[in-house]
């Protein structure tokens, strides 16, 4: 769903929006709040809050009613990105699949609340758990994160995995060796590697182009022809590795995710921070 404008008032009537969403899958939206004429608006003065419910009637506290959560990092210009994860979805329910949301938008000074939007969620249930599996796994590719203390990572994941419970993440390590260097990455104690709970991170070559030294990403990883359909790739072209430090590997990636008809979508940045590339729609 893409950037959604909503008209933000005390006097305006609420925005109805009735939402398709998966089974099993992660939905994000992002709303756009604006003023006469279209005009950001800057919301830092306000707290989001929102929910959804079987129906209009249920109470906060039933356990058919679960909160909506939300990103506000780009807040003083108005926009709110809504989350509604695989962890909530695949709670609901497949014999009523028509469920009641709305977003509540309360002003901080004043404790002033405004309905912002509202309305259904109409569910589909044909897509199945194991597929939802399918565009899960995110692949990080990183010699080091010196940007960022593990007390920081802590949290950065902390963060991560109560809004995307069921994504698997791998983290691939280049070093002259092959050898994974841990410490390096400042991994915090609550990372939960894809790799199971006594690997956290696999060494891989930096290979500089060579063909014969590339690693083979793909079988490291475990992905499968016919059961994985997508991954997620975040490459760090910080300084102390680029994309040309791992060409050969990468290319051999790529050509087989290609012939195994595995969608990847790429992110690279130079900050050094393994988890960030993934806290989006996949």
């Amino acid at each position: 769903m893409g950037l959604l404008k909503v008209p933000f008032d005390k006097i305006g009537a609420t925005n109805r929006v009735n939402i398709q969403i998966d089974q099993y899958s992660d939905l994000i939206y992002g709303v756009e709040i604006v003023g006469s004429g279209n005009t950001i608006i800057n919301m830092s003065g306000y707290a989001f809050s929102g929910t959804v419910k079987k129906h209009v009637g249920a109470s906060s506290t039933a356990s058919d009613t679960i909160n909506v959560g939300f990103d506000t990092s780009n807040i003083s210009v108005g926009i709110v990105t809504v989350l509604i994860n695989s962890g909530l979805t695949t709670n609901f329910d497949k014999n009523s699949p028509r469920y009641k949301y709305e977003i509540i938008a309360t002003e901080n000074s004043s404790g002033y609340k405004r309905r912002i939007m509202d309305g259904d969620i109409n569910v589909n249930v044909g897509i199945t758990q194991n597929e939802k599996q399918n565009f899960s796994k995110c692949i990080a590719v990183i010699d080091e994160s010196s940007n960022f203390t593990v007390s920081q990572f802590y949290a950065k994941w902390q963060n991560f995995r109560s809004v995307w419970p069921n994504r698997l993440h791998y983290i691939l390590q280049p070093t002259s060796t092959g050898i994974a260097i841990t410490t390096d990455l400042n991994v915090p104690s609550n990372y939960d590697s894809g790799f199971g709970t006594s690997i956290q991170v696999k060494g891989v070559n930096r290979d500089n182009g060579t063909t014969a030294l590339a690693s083979d990403w793909f079988s490291i990883v475990g992905l499968k022809t016919g059961v994985d359909v997508s991954v997620a790739l975040f490459i760090d072209t910080s300084g102390s590795m680029t994309l040309a430090t791992v060409q050969a590997s990468y290319n051999k990636f790529i050509s087989t995710c290609s012939s195994s008809g595995i969608l990847i979508r790429e992110e690279s940045n130079g900050n050094e921070d393994w988890v960030e590339p993934f806290t989006g729609l996949l």
